[in-house]
């Protein structure tokens, strides 16, 4: 895969935020890549690249080639999608002029590159032995963590452990996938370096022995190891070191680095402005997820909803909840309601109407533009950011302990059935501090509609649906698409092998013997 990342890496790309210590305002911009693994420092350094490398990976941004992540945020069954974002898809069959699906590609492969870069170079660096353990150890979970997101997308991929360099850039490969076996073996061999050598006690940024073990989890759910997979939920939820918070704080506390929250990406407005800069470039995914409520009119009266950051700011209304999540909570009962979800009815903000401080009339004809005016997704929302921008430098939350007492809930019922006293305890967990009844049962219904009330719009529900082979059916049944003001009665066509994507066509024509999905 060699011409592949000879196209894509550069030195500046990677080293360009390379700090010592994260989010450290010094910049180092002239580390030239073959020096740069020759000590402490410059291990260090490229460490703190990759997890720079990672942030731009998974976070969303409204440009072509970065959109690739917000695909599955919306593109499940518990959304409807107002613009083109839904079209570009299944649509057009994900062979045009799209960039999204070939960015994953492209870009995971330039991070497992780097961390190969990594792992492979410490061994000649000289410097105290725990310490380089350390950074191996996030080095391999960063690379597990990409070959997992590659593999539960694409199903067929490249598997390459050695780093790009000048000497071997164009060197003859073979390009054929390799079996799943091999892409998981790889996986968790990483994972279980990282889990030997990594602590609980880390910083929120970055990778520790948690994480490693939740992405343990997430690979032995995947080949159908489940025994595997309850061992690690249980360790992570055993070690003390994470614990659900109020349901107010989940996504409402001043800081999202609380105890629940696992691993974030880091933002900082001061310290970013760009994908190479220790704060980043921030990203306006809560305003994809919420109405434009400022844009509501009423015939002769000044708009009854200023741009406030209370009801989201700056907005796009691009993939709002749909009707079918809410069929799936108690709305009377459910906190989630109220503290992942803006409110059905607004309060006018103001002052120059008529009815400030009033609720809003439902009767308005407005009621039908679901661009201005619709139940909407809380989750990302930032009370902090400048007017009359979707831009957010909000850290988000990448990985939190509710998603593990899912995991370990289904982990355990695949085991022991039904009742299994484990798989009951860990959804009731998620249950009881949204303040509804514990169940006494489980099976895969109560185990989706749980994950659906719990972790809508985190971009975990594509991966999951796909995994227990029901995306394409929940997807063709409540996925609807449509116009701002048409009723979304337009259902958009998901087939069997749209549950991968298709390989990019430019990285085809440099493989050449490597083979397209089936279906595209």
């Amino acid at each position: 895969m060699k011409k592949i990342l000879v196209l894509i890496i550069t030195a500046s790309l990677l080293f360009s935020t390379s700090c010592t210590n994260w989010l450290d305002e010094n910049q180092f911009d002239k580390i030239n890549s073959e020096i740069i693994y020759k000590t402490p420092e410059g291990l260090a350094t490229a460490l703190n690249g990759l997890y720079s490398l990672n942030r731009r990976y998974y976070r969303f941004i409204d440009t072509n080639d970065t959109r690739a992540n917000y695909w599955f945020y919306c593109a499940d069954d518990l959304c409807i999608t107002r613009t083109y974002n839904d079209a570009n898809i299944y649509q057009s069959g994900m062979i045009g002029g799209i960039d999204f699906y070939s960015d994953m590609w492209v870009n995971g492969y330039q991070m497992i590159d780097r961390s190969s870069a990594v792992i492979l170079n410490a061994r000649n660096v000289e410097m105290d032995a725990a310490a380089k353990k350390e950074m191996v150890a996030q080095a391999k979970a960063i690379r597990a963590m990409t070959y997992l997101r590659l593999v539960t997308i694409y199903d067929n991929i490249l598997l390459d452990t050695i780093p790009t360099t000048a000497t071997n850039a164009f060197d003859a490969v073979e390009y054929k996938p390799a079996t799943k076996a091999q892409i998981h073996e790889l996986i968790n061999s990483d994972l279980d370096y990282a889990i030997a050598n990594l602590k609980y006690n880390v910083s929120k940024e970055k990778i520790g022995q948690g994480i490693a073990r939740m992405l343990r989890a997430e690979s032995a759910m995947w080949m159908g190891d489940y025994a595997a997979a309850a061992t690690h939920t249980d360790a992570i939820i055993a070690s003390g070191e994470y614990s659900l918070v109020n349901i107010d704080q989940v996504f409402g506390a001043t800081s999202l680095k609380h105890k629940e929250t696992m691993l974030v990406l880091p933002f900082d407005e001061l310290l970013g402005g760009a994908d190479n800069r220790a704060g980043g470039s921030g990203s306006p995914l809560g305003g994809a997820f919420q109405s434009r409520y400022y844009e509501i009119k009423v015939t002769g009266q000044p708009n009854p909803i200023i741009e406030d950051n209370v009801y989201g700011g700056n907005s796009f209304g691009w993939n709002l909840p749909n009707d079918y999540l809410r069929t799936l909570y108690d709305v009377t009962k459910d906190k989630r309601m109220k503290f992942y979800y803006y409110p059905d009815t607004l309060i006018v903000n103001n002052p120059l109407s008529p009815a400030f401080g009033k609720p809003i009339p439902k009767a308005l004809p407005y009621s039908t533009n679901i661009r201005e005016y619709h139940w909407s997704c809380m989750k990302y929302r930032d009370l902090i950011k400048p007017a009359g921008t979707a831009m957010s430098y909000r850290d988000k939350i990448m990985y939190r302990m509710a998603e593990v007492y899912l995991l370990g809930a289904e982990a355990h019922w695949r085991i022991g059935g039904a009742s299994d006293p484990k798989a009951l305890e860990y959804i009731n967990k998620i249950r009881t501090r949204a303040g509804i009844a514990n169940v006494t049962t489980v099976d895969l219904k109560v185990l989706m509609d749980e994950e659906a009330r719990e972790l809508s719009f985190e971009a975990k529900r594509w991966f999951f649906l796909k995994r227990i082979g029901k995306l394409v059916e929940q997807y063709n049944a409540y996925h609807y698409f449509g116009g701002t003001l048409g009723a979304f009665t337009k259902k958009s066509p998901m087939d069997d092998h749209h549950t991968r994507w298709p390989i990019p066509k430019s990285q085809l024509d440099i493989m050449i013997t490597f083979p397209q999905n089936p279906g595209y």
